[in-house]
């Protein structure tokens, strides 16, 4: 009876350490969601209503990863200004790829510089690629996120088996 439960409890903790590492597609997943809602929204700001920037961002309220850089950048904008410069930092966007920081921190630095006629023609440019970067987040959340769920169980039950 003791191998029965400690075998169900090892099984449940290597299906939990693949839910554990699948967690940085989620996190990639909901974040390029939110950006791309962001950036439509933004976009539609911009045409219509052109309300300051921090006025924009307090408007809306996004959830985990990208609330965080929403918060700083605010924060950014309310210390320095909209010339200070927005680092991702790597211990909290490790789930994102070299390339992809680089996008969104140069995303970020491009609100609210120029006129409207320009962010307009900037931010509409970059509307393909975030949703490229979208979709390539669901492709991998969906394939790997799952994938590590299973992996995880089934280390579990092969070593199960092996110990029995």
């Amino acid at each position: 009876m003791l191998k029965f439960i400690f075998g169900i409890a090892f099984v449940a903790f290597t299906s939990f350490c693949g839910y554990y590492l699948a967690q940085k597609f989620r996190k990639r997943y909901a974040f390029f969601t939110q950006l791309q809602e962001f950036n439509e929204r933004f976009l539609s700001e911009i045409a219509y209503y052109k309300r300051p920037l921090q006025v924009f961002l307090s408007n809306y309220h996004y959830k985990g990863e990208f609330q965080m850089l929403l918060e700083d950048f605010f924060q950014e904008i309310a210390n320095w200004g909209i010339e200070g410069k927005v680092i991702l930092k790597s211990e909290n966007y490790r789930f994102l790829k070299q390339e992809e920081a680089k996008l969104v921190e140069d995303y970020f630095l491009m609100l609210g510089k120029g006129d409207s006629n320009s962010q307009k023609g900037y931010f509409s440019s970059v509307k393909d690629s975030i949703a490229k970067l979208q979709l390539q987040a669901q492709t991998d959340n969906k394939r790997y996120g799952d994938l590590y769920i299973k992996i995880g169980f089934l280390c579990g039950l092969l070593i199960l088996i092996l110990l029995i």
